[in-house]
């Protein structure tokens, strides 16, 4: 029996067109489609891209909504402790710095398309640690 990929949804709609092209290349590699966003079937996964301290509980919310019980991942503009304390605490499942190495963000979409697909339960130990991103290797 042959499963579906899992599906991401990207929630980034003032991302010039290298992220874009980036991030979909990245998740094509990994065998996740790409969904768009309001598609009838909920994503396994959610990217969502913040800019400033001020917009995160909006992206969150918006991504929330999206994501259903699926893991929200919030992308930052670059590594900043405060803005990805924040993005946890206001409910993110993890984040990844833009401009870091891309293994920490596969390590984020490997905690989910490593599961069952279609599989909707918490992502342990993916708390957007620097450098302790454990992918099951």
């Amino acid at each position: 029996m042959r499963h579906p990929l899992p599906c991401c949804v990207i929630l980034a709609p003032d991302a010039d067109e290298s992220l874009r092209s980036l991030l979909s290349d990245v998740l094509g590699d990994m065998g996740i489609a790409l969904c768009a966003a309001g598609d009838a079937v909920r994503p396994d996964v959610v990217l969502a891209l913040v800019h400033r301290e001020d917009s995160v509980s909006k992206v969150l919310k918006v991504a929330g909504n999206e994501a259903g019980a699926a893991p929200v991942f919030v992308m930052l503009p670059f590594e900043d402790e405060r803005l990805r304390r924040l993005a946890l605490s206001l409910g993110a499942s993890g984040c990844y710095a833009l401009g870091t190495p891309l293994e920490l963000l596969k390590g984020l979409l490997r905690s989910v398309v490593g599961r069952a697909p279609r599989a909707r339960s918490d992502v342990a130990g993916m708390q957007g640690e620097r450098g302790r991103h454990d992918d099951g290797a």
